[in-house]
């Protein structure tokens, strides 16, 4: 095998074409260039270990097969199956913590965090995301919204060329002003540690070692993850591992335990239909829940403190019903919304045993409700050469007093005539 490409060696291959190497053996190039090197900085190495980069792949792309855009297939099926493993880790993780309360019969006190980032700016390569602001909210079906820790962030600067790119994104998000003139915190090491801080309150787990999971939408993983390493670079903690993991599969496990823990039926739910749900937010223009700034600029859809807090009222709509779960506004909805059903009371119960909660309705209502019977639309057949199922395709007999032809020579065509002759071809009496 060749030896492998390093910085080094491409500097000593230059420094034997010049005046004072030529003549020397690789040996003794390799002895005086040992000391020159050492004495370089970390800029005059640059060009010599990208060079040797460049051609470590050239020469791996001839062994190797490359895609389109220059990387190595090898590379890209590696990349593949490590995210396969994470995604099925993660998937597994958040299995193991619903079962965990499912096991412990108080799966309503389960405590979830759900975080959420706006940002700047972002890397097209290292998938870092220059912050602008942060929420994140502590959840329980039981108590509902716990907590919110919610902050505006100003890192002072944003990446360089990445000006107009920020400008566009922000103007068609959350519309916060760019670095300089950002608004919030802009000590990130002391906001990194406050946000570990509020994070290892909200955990349950004794062993302080145990990495702290956040649950986030599938569309903003990267982007929290990127924000994330952004702020951990400018902080002095150490052994701190933030796991982030999708909320949306979370929502899929809990609803499935939820409905068998009330005995209902959970045949219908499946991922793509607890997904909809979720993605169609019917709290997304909800007022009183963002944080000051997006309620007086009108972007509460794209404020992250509306976000967590929406996610809170999603799972409490769709799953304290099932547990009987008294919703309060504030926790379980927002703080000007009624709440769309009513825990029965002692005395109904006894008179209403096949659900545990009902409409706000009558009962009068809901009874005649429950006398309807819906008709399966797609399940009519019929054939369309039958006059006798499509009366109106020919069958409808002539008005009554209906107007006489004109002349003998401009009669009504009769059904067995060819109605697709052109016209320049039909006779009158056609």
């Amino acid at each position: 095998m060749p030896p492998k490409k390093n910085g080094f060696m491409a500097f000593v291959q230059d420094w034997r074409n010049t005046a004072e190497g030529r003549g020397l053996t690789l040996p003794q190039a390799v002895a005086r260039c040992g000391g020159i090197w050492s004495n370089m900085n970390a800029q005059q190495r640059g060009p010599y270990n990208s060079r040797a980069k460049d051609a470590e792949i050239a020469e791996r792309g001839a062994r190797e097969r490359m895609t389109s855009t220059g990387q190595l297939v090898s590379t890209v099926e590696s990349q593949q199956r490590e995210a396969v493993q994470q995604s099925t880790q993660m998937k597994c993780n958040i299995e193991r913590i619903v079962m965990k309360g499912k096991a412990q019969y108080d799966l309503e006190n389960s405590k979830f965090v759900f975080a959420a980032f706006n940002y700047f700016d972002k890397t097209k390569k290292d998938g870092i995301y220059t912050p602008a602001e942060f929420a994140a909210c502590l959840f329980s079906i039981k108590s509902g919204k716990i907590s919110v820790y919610s902050s505006l962030i100003n890192p002072g600067q944003i990446m360089f060329g990445q000006s107009n790119d920020a400008k566009l994104h922000a103007d068609s998000t959350h519309y916060l002003p760019l670095p300089p003139k950002a608004l919030g915190e802009t000590d990130m090491g002391k906001l990194y540690i406050n946000i570990v801080q509020y994070l290892r309150g909200c955990q349950v787990s004794d062993n302080p070692n145990d990495p702290l999971i956040v649950f986030t939408s599938t569309e903003l993983m990267p982007v929290v993850k990127g924000c994330f390493r952004y702020l951990a670079s400018d902080s002095d903690i150490e052994d701190t591992e933030i796991l982030v993991y999708d909320i949306q599969y979370l929502f899929y496990i809990l609803k499935k335990e939820v409905m068998e823990i009330a005995d209902l039926k959970s045949t219908g739910i499946n991922k793509s239909v607890t997904d909809a749900v979720f993605i169609n937010d019917h709290y997304e223009y909800n007022s009183g829940i963002s944080c000051q700034y997006h309620e007086d600029n009108d972007r509460c859809r794209y404020c992250a403190h509306s976000m967590v807090s929406r996610w809170a009222f999603i799972f409490s709509d769709y799953m304290c019903g099932d547990l009987a779960i008294k919703p309060i506004p504030g926790k379980h909805l927002p703080p000007k919304e009624e709440r769309k059903f009513q825990v029965i009371s002692d005395q109904r119960e006894a008179d209403i045993t096949s659900s545990s909660f009902v409409s706000c309705e009558s009962p009068q209502k809901l009874e005649d409700k429950n006398k309807y019977s819906p008709t399966d639309s797609t399940a009519f057949a019929a054939c369309i050469n039958k006059e006798d199922d499509f009366p109106t395709l020919g069958g409808s007999k002539p008005k009554p007093n209906q107007r006489p032809p004109l002349s003998n020579n401009f009669r009504a065509t009769s059904q067995k005539s060819d109605w697709n002759i052109p016209t320049t071809r039909r006779s009158a009496k056609d």
